[in-house]
């Protein structure tokens, strides 16, 4: 039907079959022959013929032309558009850790957008359970956390080895904690039972804000060694854990895939 389309228009502008042919790069039988079908097949005459090339338009032909010619000319601006990748940018949801959020992807981040300009990404930050959940629930495409979770029929890869340090004021009465689920409060349960450590607790949903008030002298916690600044006071180290990215097996595409493997490889190098 399509190219019945383009005959007509062809036959319509030039009044003349064997030019049409010409201009459509098909034989002038061809075109006798797409007119013919496209004629029959509605039960109209779209042309008086006037010799055996030349023809003339009948009032049907000049009430379809404009018509027709707007949908091969929109239907080839479609195709035009379709080619731009700018008007189909892929959405990337980078769901993450504390940790993470704060100390490791701003860092990676200038990497990630040059090198996918045409990817929109979404970033969000939240404890490991979490952002697994989001992972499992198909509502992002990439987590990179840091608790050693259970993640069963998932992909989960080491990318970092991230250092653990007791920061804080050691004589201080108070033990900062993360909120249940989160990575680092596991940490912090495991050393406080290894050392029989039995301090008024204060809980906190933020590393930013438990960071904050370690500067500012009250409380000492377990942290990671990524987030040690002239400002906290580092004990010792005490531990290490892993840096995990799991990539959504339902939810992903080439393009999700080259990022994962640009932000392992980028690991590589922090």
């Amino acid at each position: 039907m399509l190219d019945w389309i383009k005959t007509f228009i062809a036959v319509y502008e030039t009044k003349n079959f064997s030019f049409a042919a010409e201009k459509l790069y098909i034989s002038q039988p061809t075109v006798s022959l797409q007119i013919k079908k496209l004629e029959q097949n509605y039960g109209i005459q779209l042309f008086h013929r006037n010799g055996k090339q030349n023809v003339v338009p009948t009032k049907e032909a000049d009430f379809l032309y404009p018509k027709l010619l707007a949908i091969i000319e929109n239907l080839s601006n479609s195709f035009e558009q379709v080619m731009q990748k700018e008007n189909f940018k892929e959405e990337c949801i980078i769901v993450c850790s504390n940790t993470v959020a704060n100390h490791i992807l701003p860092k990676l981040m200038t990497d990630v957008l040059k090198t996918f300009p045409n990817v929109n990404f979404t970033i969000k930050m939240m404890n490991s359970k979490k952002a697994l959940e989001q992972i499992q629930n198909n509502h992002a495409h990439i987590a990179i956390i840091e608790k050693p979770i259970e993640t069963p029929n998932l992909k989960k890869e080491v990318i970092y080895e991230d250092e653990l340090v007791l920061a804080g004021n050691a004589d201080s009465k108070y033990w900062l904690m993360r909120e249940k689920e989160s990575g680092t409060r596991f940490f912090n349960e495991i050393f406080m039972n290894e050392n029989n450590i039995q301090l008024p607790i204060i809980n906190i949903d933020s590393n930013e804000l438990l960071e904050k008030l370690i500067e500012e002298g009250i409380g000492q916690s377990i942290i990671s060694g990524l987030a040690a600044t002239d400002k906290i006071k580092i004990q010792k180290k005490v531990n290490s854990r892993k840096i995990f990215l799991i990539p959504n097996p339902y939810n992903s595409s080439i393009e999700i895939s080259k990022i994962s493997e640009l932000i392992k490889n980028l690991m590589k190098d922090f």
